[in-house]
């Protein structure tokens, strides 16, 4: 019998992850206020001194080739743009949440980063053809696994959870619940909902891995990005049956094949300099 998490125990677990998703979260809402400066992304930043001491050093790393390096946060926001910042501070969010390895799913850190940053940093490229949201379709891509680091934080209280075995070919959410009870995504949908992100934020994470008949067209763009991280990065044991994007995938989105083939271009630029300033 598998154990039954309980909502309030996803909720306690996702509390043990680190504070910069989150803070993600919060700063993509300011910087869509149209009257939010310089001073109010510092103040939020500054939250976590430790992130805003990142922020600052990446601004001066060789990847922007700054001329006079920035001496506080806010010079580096100012210097850098809002648009930026969001996205080194997701690549930071993302580094946090791999720091220790996902045993029990079979994923080391390095490989849940790239996993994790490539399917953000597409879904950004692909958001601009399909009319949606960048900032909103970036976090989508980080945030989408957060529902197995959870799992993972609970599994490791229970002994009896076995690593999951790529080789019987099961998907990964029928393991997930065998064991748990509840999948990743079903997962997911409980944090990030008590995270207060947008309705169609979560139904895209939620219904991402069997986005057939789904109408939310970040579903479909999550279903096409996840599919291109996993053919890049190998991806995450268990989620290869998932991956068959369709027609309907592309339909629905709202994109053309060239679309998805110059966004990939794109997306692959912007993910290798975030990966150098991050390091």
């Amino acid at each position: 019998m598998p154990t039954c998490i309980t909502p309030d125990e996803l909720i306690e677990a996702a509390k043990e992850l680190p504070g910069a998703p989150r803070l993600l979260i919060d700063l993509g809402l300011l910087i869509n206020n149209p009257s939010t400066d310089a001073g109010d992304v510092t103040q939020l930043l500054k939250q976590d001194p430790s992130l805003a001491s990142r922020i600052i050093r990446m601004a001066n790393s060789v990847t922007y080739a700054r001329e006079t390096p920035a001496a506080s946060t806010e010079e580096a926001v100012s210097c850098i743009g809002f648009a930026e910042v969001h996205r080194l501070v997701g690549a930071l969010a993302v580094t946090q949440l791999a720091e220790r390895p996902m045993a029990l799913h079979g994923i080391d850190g390095q490989r849940l980063r790239q996993v994790s940053l490539f399917t953000a940093v597409l879904m950004e490229e692909l958001a601009g053809p399909a009319g949606e949201s960048r900032r909103q379709c970036y976090t989508v891509g980080l945030l989408r696994s957060v529902g197995i680091m959870a799992l993972e934080i609970i599994g490791h209280r229970h002994a009896h959870v076995p690593a999951f075995n790529p080789g019987i070919g099961q998907p990964l959410d029928e393991w997930e619940k065998c064991h748990w009870g509840v999948s990743n995504d079903e997962a997911a949908e409980i944090i990030l909902r008590n995270w207060r992100l947008p309705h169609e934020t979560v139904t895209a994470i939620r219904h991402h891995y069997r986005p057939a008949g789904r109408h939310n067209p970040i579903i479909h763009l999550l279903a096409l990005a996840a599919s291109s991280s996993s053919d890049r990065f190998q991806g995450i044991p268990g989620e290869e049956c998932y991956w068959q994007p369709t027609q309907e995938n592309f339909v629905k989105a709202g994109l053309s094949q060239l679309d998805y083939q110059q966004a990939s271009e794109r997306a692959q630029r912007t993910f290798q300099r975030l990966q150098e300033a991050v390091g």
